[in-house]
């Protein structure tokens, strides 16, 4: 029998919380559900994000994607909040752009446009 699994999520290692948290609510119009010290967890289009408190954390790859209407406006918008575009537009197959931005904590994060 298989386990009943109530709810998917990521989480990602942050160094500041604090800023961590105002970046993806200003970039990403995340919510929080709630917040601690240790994790907070956000609200993105459905899914929860958790943020977790890693005072030796360096970021790296996360998996995490987020489908954007628009990649320049989003792109533009990471920067403004303080995160970085590793790469603006890659097309990824007909109709399809990706790009690639890193968040304040260092943490790569996928966006697509189709």
């Amino acid at each position: 029998m298989p386990v009943t699994v109530s709810e998917t999520f990521f989480s990602v290692g942050v160094r500041d919380m604090a800023r961590a948290t105002a970046f993806y609510c200003d970039t990403f119009g995340a919510t929080v559900a709630f917040a601690t010290p240790a994790w907070t967890s956000l609200r993105v289009a459905g899914v929860r994000l958790g943020l977790a408190f890693d005072s030796k954390h360096t970021g790296g790859a996360t998996g995490l994607h987020f489908s954007v209407a628009d990649l320049t406006a989003a792109c533009a918008e990471v920067e403004r909040a303080g995160g970085r575009v590793e790469q603006a537009r890659v097309e990824a197959a007909p109709g399809v752009l990706l790009g690639l931005v890193v968040d304040t904590e260092g943490n790569g994060v996928t966006l697509t446009q189709r």
